[in-house]
């Protein structure tokens, strides 16, 4: 078997919808989806950045949107820490939607892994 093709169930895809105050990560866990949020609060913007990375740690497909400075950002320190552009999928501007609609985008990125 091909070790870059076994991923976990849980890790397989995660959907980032980030700005410059919070952002929103949809990732299946034990077979649901689950939405964290990840607040700036006092953060530099390096800080909140990496934590936002970490939320979407050790997924194979990362869908990121939001504002595109932020998404930009984003992306940047995720191919720094990780070195896999190919895993991210940039669907562009979005204004922040709700967390019905990241569990839906997360479904149709991995709709065998993800469910309500």
């Amino acid at each position: 078997m091909d070790p870059q093709l076994a991923v976990s169930a849980d890790h397989a895809a995660a959907v980032v919808w980030l700005d410059r105050r919070h952002a929103l990560v949809a990732r299946a866990q034990e077979g649901h989806s689950i939405v964290s949020e990840v607040e700036r609060d006092t953060d530099l913007e390096p800080d909140y950045l990496l934590r936002v990375v970490h939320a979407a740690a050790d997924c194979e497909r990362v869908v990121v949107m939001g504002p595109d400075a932020a998404r930009i950002d984003f992306e940047r320190e995720y191919v720094a820490l990780y070195r896999r552009p190919d895993r991210l999928i940039d669907v562009g501007y979005a204004s922040q939607p709700a967390r019905s609609e990241l569990i839906e985008q997360l479904q149709l990125v991995e709709p065998a892994r993800a469910s309500h």
